[in-house]
């Protein structure tokens, strides 16, 4: 028994006729009794007798014919979802980024692609950068965005440098400067993140390299709780692109501007996926957007306000 036998029996129980069932199925009328014949072959007992001009159903047939034609939709269903599959338009895309990029850059990436695929399921989870990395080199997720270099790992990584620029208020007397520096602003509090990353160390080289002092006076973990203390004129931060992108379009702050740092400081960031099994079609299609957006950020040169 095969799906040609079945869509031939259903077409026979439509029509009464081997002729009309053969053209619709584009078959030879010859081929199609042949066919016929040999699906009653198989089951072992007649589906259909000849009365009046017509092939008329067996109760047998009568019965089968209601689950052939569930047979069939499935079969449809099947086909349909092999060519969305096809496009990306099903299954469910796994990724784990850190907070930043998973506030804002990846909903907003995730959002234009879902809007095109009905059907695709997302799942995005946000964790440090250790978690995503295990998690994508386990194939639990396919797609991470992570912030510091770590060990290798079973993954692909695409590498970027994402542009720092100093958050100052607006009514701070080096506020006006297109350019800011740590001999311009060498007596100023600084709002920081932890010592480990990147952004601190090298904003302490900085003053190193002038012979000024380094003063990270008040510590955070987000570039939020940052932009709240520059607000009250505790000091200035640096943010980086992407966070700056996601407020400066959804949490604008009047009191502060944004002015580019020299020397120039920028947040590693990096797109890992997985490499012991291939992609699927939407995160391939996510990832190059991923990678779209990140170097347009990375080629952004200043901030004007």
């Amino acid at each position: 028994m095969n799906i040609k036998q079945l869509r031939l029996f259903h077409e026979v129980m439509v029509t009464g006729k081997i002729s009309q069932a053969a053209e619709r199925l584009c078959f030879s009328q010859p081929a199609a009794s042949k066919m016929l014949n040999a699906l009653e072959q198989v089951i072992g007992y007649r589906l259909f007798f000849r009365a009046n001009g017509r092939l008329n159903p067996t109760p047998e047939a009568i019965y089968l014919h209601r689950e052939t034609i569930a047979v069939l939709q499935g079969v449809t269903r099947l086909r349909d979802s092999f060519a969305k599959a096809k496009h990306g338009q099903l299954g469910k895309l796994k990724i784990a980024s850190i907070f930043s990029p998973a506030h804002s850059l990846l909903p907003k990436l995730a959002s234009a692609y879902l809007n095109g695929h009905s059907e695709l399921q997302l799942s995005l989870q946000v964790m440090n950068s250790g978690q995503v990395c295990q998690g994508v080199s386990s194939g639990q997720f396919e797609l991470g965005l992570i912030d510091k270099s770590y060990a290798q790992g079973c993954y692909d990584v695409v590498e970027f440098s994402l542009p720092c620029y100093c958050a100052i208020h607006r009514e701070h007397k080096a506020a006006s400067e297109e350019v800011l520096s740590a001999s311009s602003i060498d007596s100023e509090d600084w709002i920081t993140f932890s010592p480990a990353t990147d952004i601190y160390q090298a904003l302490k080289a900085s003053y190193a390299g002038i012979g000024k002092t380094f003063n990270p006076r008040i510590e955070v973990n987000g570039s939020l709780n940052a932009l709240a203390f520059v607000e009250q004129q505790c000091g200035v931060t640096l943010i980086d692109a992407i966070n700056l992108q996601h407020i400066k379009a959804l949490e604008p702050r009047e009191n502060i501007v944004y002015r580019r740092f020299a020397p120039q400081i920028h947040e590693p960031i990096k797109l890992i996926s997985v490499n012991n099994k291939p992609l699927s079609k939407a995160a391939i299609e996510l990832k190059r957007a991923i990678i779209d957006a990140l170097t347009q950020l990375c080629e952004h040169s200043e901030y004007k306000k």
